[in-house]
């Protein structure tokens, strides 16, 4: 550990946490206000990267420096309440007109006690026709969120088979016939 990553070093106890969720939540909003070219997000992008303390410090001096209206901008895009729900009943409509599609389904949770496997099944959804969907709730941690993607990613790297239809509808068929055998029938091939 350097001397720069040592608890130690830091000016309060969990600076370099704070500075690190900070420049996570500001990154995005940096990057529609100021753009992707601007000093302040490469220093956000270097400073989470390497999660140095001297680092992080730099990124929140480069904001800091910033003429107050535009840190005030930049601020309010963080505490920003979320857009509001559309109403139950036009969703309901919506979903109404579009055909049932098959889908391999993916759900884990993030954070301490989440159980590291995803649970993973063929379900049906009356969702309009793309290919790939990522649905995140939001307020979910971003590195938590990238961790469990590319923990999905190496999944399906290691076994291609989880998005094929045949493995799907052979997997549906063995637990049929588990369960007219009499045996325990439960597996990860589910139809929802």
């Amino acid at each position: 550990m350097t001397e720069d990553q040592s608890p130690s070093s830091e000016r309060y106890p969990g600076e370099r946490q704070g500075l690190g969720l900070f420049l996570e939540e500001l990154q995005p909003i940096v990057a529609r206000q100021l753009g992707t070219d601007s000093l302040l997000y490469h220093a956000i992008k270097k400073a989470l990267a390497s999660g140095r303390l001297a680092a992080l410090r730099h990124a929140r001096a480069l904001f800091n420096s910033l003429p107050r209206d535009e840190r005030q901008t930049l601020q309010a895009g963080i505490v920003a309440s979320p857009e509001p729900a559309p109403e139950r009943q036009r969703l309901l409509d919506d979903y109404g007109r579009r055909q049932p599609q098959p889908f391999v389904s993916i759900d884990c949770d993030i954070g301490p006690g989440a159980d590291p496997n995803p649970q993973m099944a063929l379900r049906h959804e009356l969702l309009d026709d793309v290919a790939l969907r990522i649905l995140v709730r939001p307020g979910s941690l971003p590195s938590g969120v990238a961790s469990r993607l590319r923990e999905i990613a190496e999944l399906i790297d290691q076994d291609r088979r989880l998005l094929s239809a045949r493995y799907w509808r052979a997997a549906r068929i063995e637990i049929v016939t588990d369960e007219a055998a009499g045996k325990d029938g439960r597996g990860s091939a589910e139809s929802g």
